[in-house]
């Protein structure tokens, strides 16, 4: 029998394992106890608790290791592979999802700016899942989108090299031209050495390279660097800032959190869809891995919201639609707490927060979709009254 110990707010976690296999789950905020550890074979987590030489003790059984994240910082890889431990993510699981938060909270800013999306040109730093998902969601509201990643410009050059056909080679935009985009949004890892470190990647040169309309963070805590961030908006070299991960997180900074138009603790990712497909990709790993056969999970419905057709703002409903300015209320309720305390409580709201549909598993009348253009674009699903 295999045992998997794995976070308790795992999405569906028990559908998608094998009934043969021993499920041992562990709170996050405290962690797994040696006991628990040292009884599994695996051990599924989130970005919330590290895996390292500190908490995964010698002469445990561990051969395989999952996050349901693309990200994968918090793992360290060099010794897990020193260890034999296979390791495996949920890389593009959330794409969608952060895709939408990046579309409203940018068409938020356009309105609390008065300025017309069209009018504008966004910088996506970096073009994997999440950057691409990024960059086509937000063409689809007439922004103009460049997609930045030198990194992967050099994989595919190097494996255009081995290939027998032809398969396009991706280009990334200069560095120069995103800079001077009016968005930046970013998309990496958080990488802290190395010839694509992206530890503080918006410094205060790129910031002062041209002024920036909208900023917004939602990959990784210290891809930006906040203290110039904050500088920025106070002599409104930036407009307005969108921030969902912190440095120092969980423990945030007080005064970032003041001066962002929108700040939600790390939950651009968090959709019912999002946890089904990382919990799907995690478990058909793990079962492959062991030789498992996988069981059949059951597929869902989508929802109906009754959005009014009438003549307000597409943004109010947007906002009534994504959650994203709930999120924002309940972290500002953080600020002015001490570290011990919001830390935890800063955790507890990701955990507890009620997890919304992707647009395309939402219904909303045919009547609103035709005044609203929009909606139906941003994937929305146009459903004829019954």
């Amino acid at each position: 029998m295999i045992t998997v110990l794995a976070d308790q707010h795992h999405f569906q976690l028990k559908e998608h394992l094998h009934p043969s296999i021993r499920l041992i789950t562990y709170d996050p905020i405290p962690g797994w106890s040696r006991e628990e550890i040292m009884q599994a074979d695996a051990v599924l987590v989130r970005t919330t608790n590290p895996l390292n030489a500190d908490t995964l003790p010698e002469g445990s059984n561990i051969r395989f290791a999952g996050t349901a994240s693309a990200g994968r910082d918090h793992l360290d890889e060099p010794f897990l592979e020193e260890r034999g431990v296979r390791v495996a993510d949920a890389k593009g699981s959330n794409a969608r999802s952060v895709a939408e938060y990046v579309a409203v909270a940018v068409l938020a800013c356009c309105d609390a700016l008065d300025i017309a999306p069209g009018s504008l040109k966004a910088g996506i730093i970096g073009a994997g899942f999440t950057g691409s998902a990024t960059a086509e969601m937000l063409e689809r509201t007439g922004i103009t989108c460049l997609l930045h990643d030198p990194p992967r410009e050099e994989r595919e050059k190097q494996d255009s090299v081995t290939k027998t056909e032809d398969t396009g080679v991706f280009r990334s935009s200069s560095l120069e031209d995103v800079l001077a985009c009016d968005i930046i949004s970013h998309h990496v890892p958080l990488e802290l050495s190395g010839p694509h470190a992206t530890r503080h990647w918006l410094d205060e040169s790129k910031i002062r390279a041209a002024p920036k309309r909208i900023v917004v963070n939602a990959s990784r805590g210290g891809v930006v660097d906040e203290q110039a961030i904050r500088a920025a908006l106070h002599d409104e070299h930036i407009g307005l800032f969108v921030c969902d991960v912190w440095e120092g997180e969980p423990v945030f900074a007080d005064a970032t959190a003041k001066q962002a138009f929108l700040a939600t603790p790390h939950i651009a990712g968090y959709s019912i869809e999002a946890k089904q497909k990382a919990t799907e990709m995690m478990c058909d790993q793990l079962h492959r891995f062991f030789g498992i056969r996988k069981p059949e999970t059951p597929d869902t419905e989508p929802r109906f919201e009754p959005v009014p057709d009438d003549d307000r703002p597409v943004i109010d409903i947007l906002r009534r639609l994504h959650p994203a300015f709930s999120y924002d209320e309940s972290l500002r309720k953080l600020i002015g707490t001490p570290d011990a305390q919001k830390g935890p409580d800063f955790l507890r709201l990701r955990q507890n927060t009620p997890l919304r549909n992707e647009f395309p598993d939402i219904g909303i009348p045919a009547t609103a979709a035709r005044r609203h253009p929009l909606l139906e674009q941003l994937g929305f699903r146009k459903i004829d009254a019954m």
